[in-house]
């Protein structure tokens, strides 16, 4: 069994990496992207958690969760994780795990740093050559944010996040920062220097798993 995140934050943010195993690119056909998405909707409509972004990728998937009342990121991601590798397998005449064991998870301190990580993740299809716009994949929720386009399933399935709007893309202090953040791989939280030591502090056992 896959070792989830044991750091819970009440309505805390999460944003989440999960590979295919051995990094395998499992998701090659518009059919297998459908399928997760559809796949997602049901899991938030089942468990009642925001999500605010993502951006799914031939061979990982980046989403950026707000959990709800009641449940933790564990919750979340047993029943994404565990039952679409089911859903796939059976769809596609496949067997084996199709994830890789352990996703990776930040714990972000608010909405302003959610939006800055959410931009660097739209970038990700630019950056793989899949691309030369970033509204121009349509498995990650740029057009939502970016482009106010609140129809079909990403509509349904992405959350706008409060306080927060385009203009907060140009401010390329907080970019150039998040962006230092991000190399430091081993790094679970993102925010402000005090945020991060705060956790680090309260949760440094935790953060080093």
């Amino acid at each position: 069994m896959p070792r989830y995140p044991i750091i819970h934050i009440p309505d805390g943010i999460y944003s989440v990496t999960s590979k295919c195993n051995n990094n395998e690119f499992l998701f090659d056909a518009e059919e297998k992207f459908q399928l997760y998405l559809h796949h997602l909707l049901e899991c938030k409509r089942k468990l009642n958690f925001i999500i605010y972004d993502l951006c799914c990728m031939s061979n990982h998937v980046h989403e950026l969760y707000r959990v709800t009342r009641g449940i933790t990121i564990a919750d979340i991601l047993h029943t994404v994780r565990g039952h679409f590798s089911q859903k796939f397998n059976t769809r596609f005449g496949r067997s084996g795990h199709f994830w890789k064991s352990k996703p990776y998870y930040r714990i972000v301190e608010d909405e302003q740093y959610a939006f800055h990580l959410m931009n660097y993740f739209h970038l990700n299809p630019v950056k793989a050559g899949l691309v030369d716009k970033p509204e121009n994949w349509p498995y990650s929720g740029y057009r939502f944010h970016m482009l106010g386009d609140r129809k079909g399933l990403m509509g349904r399935l992405l959350n706008q996040i409060p306080g927060t709007s385009k203009s907060t893309t140009s401010v390329d202090s907080e970019n150039l920062y998040l962006n230092k953040l991000l190399q430091r791989r081993r790094l679970r939280f993102i925010g402000t220097e005090e945020f991060i030591n705060s956790m680090q502090t309260r949760y440094k056992r935790d953060s080093e798993k």
